[in-house]
């Protein structure tokens, strides 16, 4: 077994630091150069700031999927792989069911956090390969012996 190592994407973050410091300083900036009728009739000063931050936060999880697949691919069994998997779809069910049941107000409370933390794990472990698939493909692209 290879030991893994710990890619951290630089570039990545410097990307992610330098939105999120964009888009707290365009909020201040944005008031100083318009007017309040601007910012009322002009939709989109006023979601700069939020688009920016938006982006940082995305670059974060995209960073952190970056990192933790660099680390866990090829260390995970087919079979731990597969019940993870189970589990989140399982996850996304029970958070879709919570949020269209009409009989308790508590499912329908944590339908929502618990479909977005199923999905986002979901997003997560989808670009984490397991052992096998890795053995699976280097046979497949030997030649055949004859």
């Amino acid at each position: 077994m290879t030991k893994s190592r710990l890619r951290i994407p630089v570039g990545l973050f410097i990307a992610i630091v330098v939105t999120f410091v964009l888009g707290l300083a365009a909020n201040p900036v944005i008031k100083a150069l318009t007017t309040q009728k601007q910012r009322n009739t002009n939709v989109l000063l006023s979601a700069i700031p939020f688009i920016l931050i938006f982006v940082a936060i995305l670059l974060v999880f995209i960073s952190l999927i970056n990192m933790s697949a660099s680390v866990l691919n090829d260390h995970i069994s087919q079979r731990v792989f597969l019940i993870v998997e189970r589990i989140l779809i399982g996850g996304i069910a029970a958070g879709i069911f919570g949020m269209f049941q009409p009989w308790l107000m508590i499912f329908y409370k944590y339908g929502f956090i618990v479909l977005l933390v199923s999905v986002l794990g979901f997003i997560w472990w989808s670009h984490i390969k397991p052992k096998r698939e890795r053995r699976q493909k280097e046979l497949a692209s030997r030649p055949a012996r004859t």
